[in-house]
């Protein structure tokens, strides 16, 4: 048979940047295996299947796979796949209520405008517990002197992938720094996050608040992935610690020579309750093709 995918880019309003994503409208017959096939064969960051959900209200069912398996939330796959059903005529209206991971998404999206946003369910983890800045500088390959920005401080927070957060002085440093990974192994952080967050405020971009890098053992050491699976936890610590939070952040992620991804977060905190987190975000269609999957 044939199975059509289409190919966005998310988190961006021009062609050739943002994260490329793969999205297979009609997913419903495809077995667990032929979707990681189909994953590896594209071997992008992320793949996603769109089918039909079995919980009542859901427009439908989303599966992210990434080359080697099921992902957990992944911000930028889902923009793009929520865009692609605003644009085919699979969702009506403004409003789309998705199954990802037995959760449910409430989206808002604008075919107009190409931007979607995502209600991301809360779930708070916090932990100021972490190593020292000098070593931390040993594992991300910098001078002591160039981490923290402002009042930021390293901590771990999870939304729910627990994310290490290190501010740093300025982009330069968030660009030229390099991932450890003995010296990760080697530091008790290792077993309670499972990724590095750089960021700083200090950066040449016009009309952004942060520009951010995701690092991890599993990641090439100058490689700068897309990070929209991380982005609600980034928002989490940019309100910690403040009572009374109503902020949206843009944040981008690579630079002129690479792919650039620009996100918003969005923090709604009262009487230091977290009330509302939406991340959002545009996606234009790049291209589409077909897959001749053996049948059954």
């Amino acid at each position: 048979m044939k199975l059509k995918y289409t190919l966005l880019n998310a988190f961006t309003k021009s062609h050739f940047n943002g994260a490329q994503i793969a999205v297979f409208s009609q997913a419903d017959n495809l077995s667990q295996l032929q979707k990681l096939q189909l994953a590896k064969e594209l071997n992008l960051t992320e793949s996603v299947f769109i089918s039909q959900s079995n919980i009542d209200q859901c427009d439908a069912k989303l599966e992210i796979f990434t080359p080697q398996g099921v992902s957990d939330f992944a911000g930028h796959a889902v923009v793009a796949a929520c865009y692609l059903m605003s644009d085919s005529g699979m969702v009506q209206g403004s409003d789309a209520r998705l199954e990802l991971n037995g959760q449910v998404l409430d989206i808002i999206h604008s075919h107009k405008n190409k931007k979607v946003q995502i209600n991301i369910p809360i779930a708070e983890k916090y932990d100021e517990y972490v190593p020292s800045n000098q070593e931390l500088a040993q594992i991300i390959g910098l001078d002591e002197s160039q981490i923290g920005y402002l009042n930021y401080k390293p901590m771990i927070v999870g939304c729910p992938q627990p994310c290490l957060m290190i501010p740093l002085q300025n982009d330069d440093a968030v660009r030229t720094a390099k991932f450890y990974e003995n010296k990760w192994q080697l530091s008790f952080v290792a077993s309670l996050a499972n990724h590095v967050l750089l960021f700083s405020g200090e950066h040449p971009y016009e009309n952004i608040n942060f520009t951010a890098r995701l690092m991890a053992k599993n990641i090439c050491i100058n490689d700068d992935p897309p990070i929209g699976s991380i982005a609600p936890s980034f928002g989490l610590y940019l309100a910690y610690g403040i009572k009374d939070y109503h902020r949206s952040s843009l944040i981008q992620r690579g630079h002129k020579k690479t792919r650039i991804s620009i996100m918003e977060v969005s923090i709604n905190k009262q009487n230091n309750k977290v009330e509302a987190l939406q991340l959002g975000g545009h996606a234009i269609k790049m291209a589409e093709g077909y897959f001749d999957i053996p049948d059954k």
